[in-house]
């Protein structure tokens, strides 16, 4: 009687300890078979990142190698030392409940000691209380593989905006140079626009004592280089301005590359 009296007591236990702790044991269909497994909830998260924690934890923490059967993500005769020291058979999905504001993932864990012999309290108590404790520690998994995501995103972005801040250095570093050239070219042609100005007024001070035809000549070629001269100066300074201009643009693009770069290393030293 007292046997009895205790086998019943062990099993409200279990069951009051299931509901406190949001993990309870249930029935899911697995193509034509009926599996008993548990049931757990992960609040305000998508089934894709729960999914992937969850595999994420049996492949690289346990070295589990997986595939994909009838919806359900499969583990076939796999040692996990989370559940026990033997090989399992283990099976998970997950399911999406709640509304689109507040969206929660379920999650049915199957886990048999093979032909679909399913662990439950009552035929493994101690297997199905290390299962339990496996999922208690699931939302724990989920935030730690959100950070684990989150450290790859950021490093993968990080990579991305050194490489364009080099580039925009390079980029300005080229125009720069163009800069430089075109200023050491407007130097060369004010200084060949003020020679060929004193020689056409040379040139027009002879013509006026001399009124040499071959004179006037020479004037009007004078002339002509100047002009043309002049015409290159006009050239040379939109080719100033717009190198300019690109210089400003390059400047504030790599000042907002520059304080995103800053912003990512310091979100990931907290994260590590």
């Amino acid at each position: 009687m007292m046997k009895k009296i205790f086998a019943v007591f062990a099993i409200v236990s279990v069951m009051c300890s299931l509901s406190a702790q949001k993990v309870s044991e249930s029935v899911t269909i697995f193509g034509k078979d009926q599996l008993s497994g548990f049931t757990t909830t992960i609040e305000n998260t998508t089934m894709d990142i729960v999914e992937n924690a969850l595999a994420d934890k049996f492949e690289t923490q346990f070295g589990m190698k997986g595939s994909k059967k009838k919806g359900f993500r499969v583990y076939e005769s796999q040692p996990c030392s989370a559940f026990g020291e033997s090989r399992y058979d283990i099976y998970f999905t997950t399911a999406e409940i709640g509304k689109k504001k507040d969206r929660s993932t379920q999650v049915i864990l199957v886990v048999s000691t093979g032909n679909l012999n399913c662990v439950t309290f009552n035929n493994d108590p101690r297997t199905s209380r290390n299962i339990v404790t496996f999922l208690e520690a699931l939302p724990y998994d989920v935030e730690a593989y959100k950070i684990k995501m989150r450290i790859n995103t950021l490093e993968t972005e990080l990579a991305n905006l050194k490489k364009e801040r080099e580039s925009i250095e390079k980029n300005r570093a080229k125009v720069n140079d163009k800069i430089n050239k075109a200023n050491d070219e407007a130097k060369k042609l004010s200084n060949d626009i003020e020679k060929k100005t004193a020689e056409i007024e040379k040139l027009q001070d002879n013509f006026n004592h001399s009124q040499d035809a071959t004179v006037k000549d020479q004037i009007s070629k004078a002339v002509k280089e100047k002009q043309t001269l002049l015409k290159t100066q006009s050239n040379n300074q939109k080719s100033l301005l717009n190198l300019n201009n690109e210089t400003v643009k390059l400047n504030k693009k790599l000042e907002e590359v520059t304080k995103a770069i800053e912003e990512k290393e310091a979100e990931l030293k907290k994260l590590k």
